[in-house]
This record gives C-alpha cells, structure tokens and sequence, in this order.
C-alpha cells in the first residue's frame, strides 16, 4: 500500500514522458512504468502488479492531463501486467500486447505470468489489438512510439522507443535475457536471447534508457544510457 515513503509525484523524464509507476512511487512489486504523452495519444507502458493499479493511474492522470488511452503491456508476467483489467475498466483505455502473451493475460493463467510466484492473482482482460512483431502507435504530430519484439525474456516481449527533445528514449522492459531456472517462472530459452539484441540501435550516437532491467525480485529498477558507458 502507498505510504509516506513513496513519493507524490510523477518523474519527468523528458518532454511528455513520465515516470508514474515502480518500487519508489506505487508498489514493490512494481516494475517500472511510463507515460508517453503525445498530441492524440497517452500511452501507459506496463501497468505494475495489480494492487496499486488506481495510484498508478492517478500519477498518470497527474503526468499527462487525463487517463491512458492506450496500454501497452511489454509482456505478461504479474509486475508489467496485474493492473491490465482495473485500468481497462476505468479508463476504456486499449489494451495491446504481443500474441505470444495475449493469451496469459486474457485467460488469467497465474503460472505463466508468475502471479502465483508473487502470491497474487492475475484478473483476465480483453485484448484490444494483438501484435505481431514490430509496429508502432501513433501519438499524433507525426509523431510515433515505435515497437520491437524482443523474445529474450518472454517469447512475446516488446522493446519501445520514442524521440523526444532532440534524444531517443529507449523503453527496455526486462531486455536483460530469460528468468534464471531456479525462478520456475515463464521465460524464453537461452536461444532467443541473441533475436533481442539483434535490432540495437547502433546508429543510435547516445539513448536514454528506461528500463525494470531485472527478474522479477532480483532488486530495484534502473535507468541509464545505450551505449553502455565503460567503466
């Protein structure tokens, strides 16, 4: 439940892209989640575990001047996804996730999306577009948040990226490869780890990422920039 150690406010990351979600400002359990604000769209990526889903949306709803059009689900594993069906439900928000995941969110399967690992339940939920492989949403002004599928962690993961203040904003939920097998959580094979990296923005001089960067409960978030630094 949020308490006075969690802060009041959204992050602001960049022009029209928010932090309003994660272990400091809504749960623990909570991956990191954003908004992306554009002239005809709000996007909301990744929507925490469940529990704190209405907070979720309030610092939403405080970033970006009213509730998530869109949801995008990076993935179905309880800490992206848990709060799917109560946002949909308040909001009539559209709900988009990659077809290899649609599946576990719309039958509530708690093994797959590990809800049992974390001692929660995963309420189903329509899916309103399915994707299929890279794509993009249209944020209005020409402008776009481009989608990757990134099978290395789920078969069905999606990397994000935006272009905002003169930077590209990388969303990179969970890129970091499979679970480790001593989780028992629904992961992708070693093998497919390689296919995530495959689309790195090389051309990319310099990126923000913002990124859960973890297994679900290996620790806290992070943020950084693509390239690595050295050192």
């Amino acid at each position: 439940m949020p308490g006075a150690r969690y802060s009041n406010n959204p992050d602001k990351l960049a022009g029209g892209v928010y932090l309003v979600g994660g272990p400091e400002l809504s749960d623990e359990r909570d991956c990191l989640c954003y908004l992306v604000v554009g002239q005809s769209a709000r996007v909301l990526i990744d929507c925490g575990a469940g529990p704190s889903a209405r907070r979720i949306l309030d610092l939403s709803e405080r970033a970006g001047g009213g509730p998530p059009s869109h949801l995008l689900l990076t993935h179905a594993h309880i800490d992206h996804a848990g709060g799917a069906a109560e946002l949909k439900s308040l909001t009539g928000c559209r709900v988009l996730i990659h077809q290899a995941e649609a599946e576990v969110l719309e039958s509530g399967d708690v093994e797959r999306s590990a809800a049992a690992w974390y001692g929660l339940s995963l309420d189903p939920v329509a899916v309103d577009q399915i994707l299929t492989g890279d794509g993009s949403i249209p944020l209005g002004g020409g402008e776009e948040l481009h989608l990757i599928h990134t099978p290395g962690h789920t078969p069905g993961s999606l990397a994000a990226w935006c272009e905002r203040d003169s930077e590209k904003i990388l969303f990179g939920q969970d890129i970091h490869g499979p679970c480790p097998s001593s989780a028992r959580i629904w992961t992708s094979g070693p093998g497919a780890w390689p296919v995530s990296w495959s689309w790195r923005p090389t051309s990319w001089p310099r990126a923000t990422t913002a990124s859960s960067g973890r297994p679900p409960g290996s620790g806290p978030s992070s943020r950084g920039t693509w390239p690595p630094r050295a050192g």
